[in-house]
Parts: structure tokens; C-alpha cells; sequence
């Protein structure tokens, strides 16, 4: 997850947000109020590192992170329930981050300037009153932070459900937050740099807006997904650095886990000692397709899972054939999105040798066999109960997918959701079935 390049983003909000004309130039009051600390006294004495402001900063931060985090969690609960509208609403969301981000360029919508910033009071010194005074500055608005904040919010609700949200305004929590804390702990170099970079405060309004449209263009194409795969191919060594498929048996595997791992007869174990190279034509393939791919493919750890249909699949059994393994949810948004192009990629290849296994994520077998069936979903869907399987190979945010090859070596992998049945991504699906 933390290479997703929407971490990126979330991050650079946070900073952009700190540095907007609607809080940059307080910070010195705040922080000065945050420790007790009068402004002309802090000018003299800058330079003294004062541990009663850097512990009430702390404070402070973790206020607005509060409330920050929660928004999100109540957003995504949201989308999660949307089921299958939840493609319309994020048109509607993008097309409102766009508006936003063009009104911080050009200031067209004079309402959206209206300002609820809170002011800070005495009473809001020190470790205690810094926390409430944190969530006020997080729950207030301000024509700078509150689009941001907001974009932020859409962008984190579609990524992997509850989990995915808490973590990425976690993330733009830290990118507001980090500056705060520097401020605090620097606080008189930071009132010498402030006064510079006031000059500076419309570019980097600008700078806000423009990534706001950014934002806006991906919620709606649902392309963040897709920029997050072409960032890994920047990366040396995508899969051997980003994850491995664990060699240790879990404690809650053993004994009747309904999730068995075969170590003995993995298909990872039976190709250790070939050549593991992927074909130069599929790389190609792929890289055309913008989806992540490594030269040399990585042993996949087998496993058998029940499926939906009350049978059992081992994964080795489907070796020969090229594996699309998907890991999901019911109540993820994401997931049920990408899931009709899943079904029209496996109607269209599996008569070639393709097969989609769709892991589903700590849920039950009528759960998911019902969403299966009212969603007129064909392709197998096994069931991991306890998230023994998706530990395994490393799963922090769904939905995650990875590609097998013929020979059951994995060749990518993909976090988010994307529309599989893109005319590119078929044909690298066809390379992939032609090359072994």
C-alpha cells in the first residue's frame, strides 16, 4: 500500500494544506497559544526548543487526525452501501473536486470563500485543551483546506473500503501534521522562513488547485488504480522488493484451518530450480497495458480453499493455465466496480486456458454466493474466512490482484481496481496465454 501513488497524493495535500494562505499565516498565533508562549516574547527567544509547545502541538494533531479519520471512516461506510451506483457517484464526486480545484485557481464561486475558521483562545493551552482545539481546527472549514480535505476524503472512500479510508487521511493527516510538529520544534527559524513564503502563497494556491483537477480526473476515470501501477515499473525489482510470499506457516493455519496451505506440493517449490524468465513479449504486452510486470516471475505458495459451489480448488490444479487471483469483498466498493469487466475478460479467454479466482476476504459462503448470483458473476470464487491466504501473500488493500503465468509464477501485481476489459489489457492477457 505505501507505494500506491495515491499516498502520494493524500500526503502532498497535507503539505499543500499547510502551506494555503488560509492557515500558513496562523500557524505562529496558534503555536504561540498552543504554548502558552506570547508572540513578541516567542520573536525574541525564538530559537529556544520549548518541549510544553511541542507537546501540545502533538496534541493538537492528533485532535484534527481525529476528526479527519472519522470522516473517512463515515464516507467509506457510505460507499460501501452504494453497491453498484457507487460508478455514478464517483462522476459526480470527481466532477465536484474538479469544480473545487478550478475555483481555487480562478475564484469563480464566491460562496465556496466564505470562511468557519476557528479561532483559538487561551483556554486551549497545553496538552489537554490543544487536543479539542485540533478536532475544532479539523471540523472547521476554510476556503483552502476544506476543498483539499474533501477531494481527499472521496479519494480515500474508494480505496479498499473502511481500512483503505482510515489509512490515507491518515496518511494527509501526517502531511498536515508533519509541518506543524517541524514548526514547533524549529519554531524560531519558522517564523523567519514564514514571512518568505508568504510572497509565495498564490503559486502555491494554484499548485493546490491544479492538484485538486488531478484528483478530480482520477476519482472519475478511476485511473489512481492504474498511476499506481505504472510507479511500480520504476522500481527495481517490483516484487521482490514490494512483497514475498511468506515461508512460514502461521500458527492459525495449523490444525484444521479451513484455509490449508500446501507446502509441499507448491507450484512455487516444483519451479525453484527453473528458468523463471518472463517472455520479452509479454513484458511488452503489459507495459503497453500500463500493468505492473517483472522480468523474472516469483513462486506462488499453494493453497486450498473451499469455493461457493461447496467444492474445494487447490491452486496448483490450475496449473497450464494463466490465473488471474483476486482478492475481494463484498462491502468493498472498489471490488464490486471492477468485477463486471472481471466477468467479460473470463467469458471472452477462459476457453483459452484463462481462469479468474476470486479470493474472498473473511465473509461467509452465503454472503458471498448470493452477491455472486445477483450480480450474475461466473467466475469461481473461493473463500478465505480467517485472511490466512491473503496474509500470506501480502494483502494490505483490496481489491489486489496478482497474475499468474502457465507455470504458476506470479508476474504482477495490481492494488485497486481497474477496468480489466480495456482492449490493451486484453491483448497483454493474450501475450501472456500465447507465450507459454
Amino acid at each position: 500500500m505505501t507505494e500506491n501513488i495515491s499516498v502520494l497524493l493524500a500526503f502532498g495535500a497535507g503539505l499543500l494544506s499547510f502551506l494555503s494562505p488560509c492557515v500558513l499565516p496562523l500557524i505562529p498565533s496558534y503555536l504561540c497559544i498552543i504554548g502558552g508562549v506570547p508572540l513578541s516574547a516567542s520573536s525574541e527567544n525564538g530559537g529556544t526548543f520549548k518541549p510544553r509547545l511541542v507537546a501540545g502541538t502533538v496534541s493538537f494533531i492528533l485532535g484534527f487526525s481525529a476528526v479527519f479519520i472519522v470522516l473517512s471512516v463515515l464516507l467509506a461506510a457510505t460507499f460501501s452501501l452504494m453497491g453498484g451506483i457507487s460508478r455514478y457517484i464517483n462522476w459526480v464526486s470527481g466532477a465536484v473536486v474538479i469544480v473545487l480545484g478550478l475555483n481555487i485557481i480562478f475564484d469563480f464561486i464566491s460562496f465556496l470563500n466564505y470562511e468557519k475558521r476557528f479561532h483559538l483562545t487561551g483556554r486551549f493551552r497545553g496538552i489537554i485543551g490543544a487536543f479539542p482545539a485540533g478536532m475544532a481546527f479539523g471540523a472547521g472549514w476554510t476556503p483552502c483546506v476544506g476543498p483539499v480535505l474533501g477531494s481527499i476524503l472521496l479519494l480515500a472512500a474508494q480505496s479498499g473500503g473502511v481500512p483503505g479510508a482510515v489509512f490515507y487521511l491518515a496518511v494527509y493527516s501526517a502531511g498536515l501534521g508533519l509541518p506543524f510538529l517541524l514548526a514547533s520544534i524549529f519554531f524560531g527559524a519558522f517564523l523567519k522562513t514564514s514571512k518568505k513564503l508568504r510572497s509565495h502563497l498564490p503559486v502555491i494556491r494554484r499548485i493546490s488547485g491544479v492538484l485538486l483537477i488531478v484528483i478530480g480526473i482520477l476519482i472519475i476515470t478511476g485511473r489512481y488504480q492504474t498511476l499506481n501501477a505504472l510507479t511500480s515499473k520504476w522500481q527495481a525489482n517490483l516484487l521482490g522488493e514490494n512483497f514475498s510470499v511468506s515461508e512460514t506457516k502461521p500458527e492459525s493455519a495449523e490444525n484444521g484451518s479451513a484455509a490449508a496451505i500446501d507446502e509441499t506440493e507448491s507450484g512455487g517449490r516444483e519451479n525453484s530450480m527453473t528458468d523463471n524468465a518472463v517472455p520479452s513479449e509479454v513484458i511488452k504486452a503489459f507495459n503497453a497495458a500500463g500493468l505492473p510486470v517483472i522480468a523474472e516471475g516469483i513462486d506462488s505458495l499453494d493453497f486450498n480453499l473451499p469455493l461457493t459451489n461447496g467444492t474445494n480448488l487447490t491452486l496448483s490444479e490450475l496449473k497450464g493455465k494463466a490465473v488471474f487471483l483476486n482478492f475481494w469483498a463484498t462491502w468493498c466498493g472498489p471490488c464490486r466496480m471492477e468485477m463486471p469487466s472481471m466477468e467479460k475478460v473470463y467469458q471472452g479467454l477462459k476457453d483459452r486456458g484463462f481462469e479468474i479466482l476470486a479470493v474472498n476476504v473473511g465473509e461467509q459462503t452465503k454472503q458471498v454466493s448470493d452477491f455472486m448470483r445477483e450480480n450474475k458473476l461466473n467466475f469461481p470464487a473461493a473463500l478465505d474466512e480467517n485472511g490466512i491466504i491473503g496474509s500470506y501473500y501480502g494483502v494490505q488493500a483490496i481489491p489486489t490482484t496478482y497474475i499468474l503465468d502457465r507455470r504458476g509464477l506470479i508476474i504482477s501485481r495490481v492494488v485497486g481496481a481497474i477496468d480489466w476489459d480495456q482492449p490493451d489489457i486484453i491483448s497483454a492477457f493474450e501475450a501472456l496465454l500465447d507465450a507459454l
